[in-house]
């Protein structure tokens, strides 16, 4: 069973919180795969340069995934890897290009110790996820996608109290079908084997009551 990283996106090199997991958690350092999607192409080695390098994860190979890719070549990528980033980026789109590359299945069954998930990647490893005007989104309509399902919640990055609209209009009722965990921005989760520890400033959203974690 893999150990689940879920968090926002950092512009600068991780907490020190996740850095000191991350280096406990990561004991084979033998290949990572790095998923964007549809990430622009120039954010290619941000990953590497901005977060593992200066947290002194370096592995002895580092793939990555896109849509440039094809699929068998992804599939065999994930089953042996020893670590799994998704990205950020176009929360939807990347929604789309896990599904049409079939990458759930390959995620789920490989031996990957570590998957981590950044914004949209975050979402995306989640049961569902929120895409609504009021959590950011250019959209025209709001709706509920079905995630990888890695752990069975929704992840909600970039949570505040103060967006009414959000925590009314689709969080609460979605609360009342499975649990959503919240993070404001330098917070995370860590999911291992069903149990959830939170870090910084992070919420529980269950049967429409909010409690800080």
């Amino acid at each position: 069973m893999s150990i689940h990283y879920y968090s926002g996106h950092f512009n600068k090199p991780l907490p020190s919180q996740m850095v000191k997991l991350l280096q406990s958690d990561i004991k084979n350092r033998q290949s990572i795969a790095i998923i964007y999607g549809y990430a622009p192409d120039e954010h290619l080695n941000f990953a590497k340069d901005t977060w593992l390098d200066p947290a002194r994860l370096v592995f002895d190979e580092y793939h990555w995934i896109d849509r440039q890719m094809p699929k068998e070549k992804a599939h065999e990528l994930l089953r042996s890897t020893s670590v799994i980033i998704l990205m950020g980026g176009y929360t939807t789109l990347q929604n789309a290009f896990l599904a049409e590359c079939e990458l759930e299945a390959a995620i789920k069954k490989s031996n990957a110790a570590v998957i981590i998930g950044f914004s949209a990647g975050a979402k995306n490893m989640g049961a569902k996820l929120v895409c609504a005007k009021s959590n950011g989104y250019v959209t025209e309509i709001n709706g509920i996608f079905s995630g990888l399902g890695l752990d069975n919640f929704c992840y909600e990055p970039y949570f505040s109290l103060t967006n009414d609209e959000l925590i009314m209009s689709e969080l609460l009722p979605l609360s009342q079908e499975l649990d959503i965990y919240a993070t404001s921005d330098a917070s995370f989760i860590r999911a291992e084997n069903g149990k959830v520890a939170a870090f910084g400033d992070a919420y529980l959203i269950s049967d429409s009551t909010i409690e800080k974690i």
